[in-house]
């Protein structure tokens, strides 16, 4: 496979009577989208705001954040399968990308009906939350859009994130036509035989068992061409996801981190130098018995043996018993010959729980990626961690619900607890020890 990307870098945006990229500003004709928007009778709120890089602003509640790309040659559309885009192989021709913005979903739509899972994200473009995060680096277009509450909440997903999908067209879709500013060309074309062969591994949280659901019908977890149910592991070329074939949020993660993902993107620029990249094996976790956690991680080493594999790197996306997959993954790996660098944040070492949940003895290269904060909201604060400072403005709630049972009612723009940071593809520079 051969994909050009086309980045067109978006130093400002600004609303306007059209809509167009021209010379690094984005131009919006917030009246002309919207009104496409709410063209799908579901849609009860649609609106657009604009968050800056160092502002006093909080954009609260956030559930996923996307990077407007759109193909322009070959297969396929970009982020394709989900809320029933096609499902053509991508990764190859051209794509166009929007660089240094992205389109913020912000809604109160719950990603599925049954409990446990609620909209806990939020971003900081000042402070030190801000600092921690890639996202406050990018100018922000943020999507206000709610769905009719009479809707099942399936339904209400499918509103809003198609909603939030059609808009991403739209923004690319100006730069159809044009000549990027900027090109690279990703290939995995024949190297020296001699460089270490090395795979990525990201294992990604499946919401199947939480929701119980066993259909596709639930949004809070990365989907693979649309699909984020329990599955075996996938083998997909590096292109793939660069063309959005993983796309969704879950927790911090969001589209716009996997298609800018520096694990990838790390390997791919260093393919013929100093690795030879083999690709990508995509792993679901949250299985709910061990003996289908271990079966996935002896299939998922089986599968990098198969394809010549020296070396791994593992990375995941959750917490919990989703840390099983990924530890028996590093053993199954070591086991087969492949070596394996694990790529993890932490939980809050006190107590008598060790900061990984099974320390095993082949996982023996890990990088810590753990900015401390607090796991989930209401939550005691890890100590040493301080509040959150206040914003001057708030874009989407003014209120969030909080206490150990959510059952405390707080304004969003004031002072808060830091959520925990899961920085799952090595977007910081923090560790827990340089923390």
């Amino acid at each position: 496979m051969r994909l050009e990307l086309g980045s067109f870098p978006v130093r400002d945006i600004v609303f306007s009577n059209r809509t167009r990229w021209h010379d690094g500003v984005l131009e919006v004709d917030a009246r002309a989208l919207l009104e496409e928007v709410r063209a799908d009778s579901r849609i009860t709120v649609a609106e657009l705001e604009l968050a800056r890089p160092g502002e006093s602003i909080r954009i609260w509640p956030v559930r996923d954040a996307i990077e407007p790309r759109v193909k322009v040659e070959g297969p396929g559309v970009a982020y394709p399968g989900i809320c029933g885009r096609p499902i053509d192989t991508v990764g190859q021709g051209r794509t166009h990308r929007l660089a240094g913005m992205s389109l913020v979903e912000v809604s109160e739509v719950l990603p599925h009906d049954a409990g446990g899972d609620y909209n806990s994200i939020f971003y900081d473009m000042s402070g030190p939350w801000a600092d921690a995060i890639p996202m406050s680096k990018l100018l922000n277009l943020c999507f206000l859009v709610e769905a009719d509450s009479s809707l099942t909440v399936l339904d209400q997903n499918d509103a809003v994130h198609r909603a939030t999908l059609l808009l991403a067209d739209k923004l690319a879709a100006t730069t159809v036509g044009l000549e990027p500013p900027e090109r690279e060309v990703f290939e995995l074309k024949p190297v020296d035989p001699a460089l270490p062969r090395v795979v990525y591994m990201p294992c990604l949280h499946s919401a199947q068992a939480m929701s119980g659901n066993a259909t596709n019908a639930f949004f809070c977890t990365t989907t693979t061409y649309g699909l984020s149910q329990l599955s075996a592991p996938w083998i997909l070329h590096p292109n793939e996801v660069l063309d959005g074939a993983i796309t969704g949020p879950y927790r911090i993660a969001s589209s716009w981190h996997m298609a800018n993902n520096p694990i990838l993107l790390e390997l791919y620029r260093r393919h013929g130098i100093d690795l030879n990249f083999l690709g990508v094996i995509a792993i679901r976790t949250e299985w709910t018995t061990m003996h289908e956690k271990e079966l996935m991680c002896l299939q998922t080493a089986k599968i990098a043996k198969m394809m010549g594999a020296q070396g791994a790197i593992v990375a995941w996306d959750a917490g919990g018993n989703e840390f099983l997959e990924v530890i028996h993954t590093v053993r199954a790996c070591e086991r087969e010959g492949v070596k394996a660098v694990l790529l993890t944040t932490e939980d809050d070492p006190t107590g008598d729980a060790p900061t990984l949940l099974e320390p095993l003895p082949e996982a023996d290269a890990i990088v810590s990626a753990f900015i401390p904060g607090t796991p989930y909201p209401g939550m005691a604060p890890v100590d040493g961690v301080p509040m959150l400072p206040p914003m001057e403005r708030v874009i989407g709630s003014p209120t969030r619900l909080t206490g150990p049972v959510r059952d405390e009612v707080i304004a969003s723009g004031g002072p808060l607890l830091p959520p925990r940071y899961n920085d799952t593809y090595g977007f910081g520079r923090l560790s827990g020890v340089e923390y």
